[in-house]
């Protein structure tokens, strides 16, 4: 990257293209509560190839003023068109959120391999965080004593990503053709956490970005914004 281009993943065009700058700008500074020195870029221009309008932001990663030789900058990553997706759902733990970001950063960098494990780990998070349930503590009860005390049972064994499908379609927290995908995406994971001399498209990473994205939605946010709507619909038969 130099000061008239920026490289950045174009979703038309499927590739990282050095755009032209037509604008940045900067946010630098110290975290009032913190003290840490913090850095912001945004970026625009248009993509050299098919000339699309691009966006995209970047955060300072070293220092000069800490020791560093030189200031540093995280890629740029798209912010427009085609943003990451967001979830509405409160209910959608850190790790699957998480696991989603890295994905499509490693997605927009070239790292088909990678954003594919990632995708998967963000499934198994979501069958965990459904389907796994908490240790229950047991009840020890002392010989010739009154008092009872608890003591935690051994942890429970991990739901691990190919149990955890079969146990959402059962449980049908989904349907067919989400389980399917689920297949798919696991298919996809499994080639990608193995050294086997086999390369992932970027299309087939982008398919399966689409698929576990149509599966988190699925179960929280339409599931929320269901379970919304038929509390409206009961207020208003008690009103009338």
């Amino acid at each position: 990257m130099s000061e008239k281009t920026f490289i950045i993943d174009c979703p038309y065009c499927k590739a990282k293209v050095a755009a032209e700058v037509s604008g940045i700008a900067e946010n630098t500074g110290r975290d009032c509560e913190t003290y840490e020195l913090y850095g912001d870029r945004l970026y625009v221009g248009p993509c050299p190839r098919c000339k699309t309008l691009l966006a995209g932001e970047s955060h300072q990663t070293e220092f000069q003023e800490l020791g560093a030789q030189f200031d540093e900058w995280s890629d740029v990553v798209r912010l427009y068109p085609k943003p990451a997706k967001t979830f509405s759902s409160y209910r959608i733990p850190n790790v699957v959120t998480d696991s989603l970001i890295e994905g499509d950063r490693s997605l927009q960098a070239g790292a088909h391999t990678a954003a594919c494990v990632m995708f998967g780990r963000a499934l198994e998070a979501v069958c965990r965080n459904l389907l796994q349930s908490s240790p229950i503590s047991k009840v020890r009860i002392r010989k010739n004593h009154r008092q009872t005390s608890t003591e935690p049972s051994a942890p429970a064994k991990k739901i691990m990503l190919s149990q955890g499908i079969r146990e959402l379609k059962d449980k049908n927290l989904i349907d067919q053709k989400l389980f399917d995908w689920s297949q798919q995406l696991k298919a996809f994971r499994d080639i990608a956490a193995h050294p086997d001399d086999i390369s992932i498209s970027r299309r087939d990473a982008e398919d399966l970005q689409t698929f576990v994205y149509a599966i988190v939605e699925y179960i929280y946010d339409l599931t929320d914004r269901y379970e919304d709507f038929k509390r409206r619909l009961e207020r208003r038969k008690k009103k009338t």
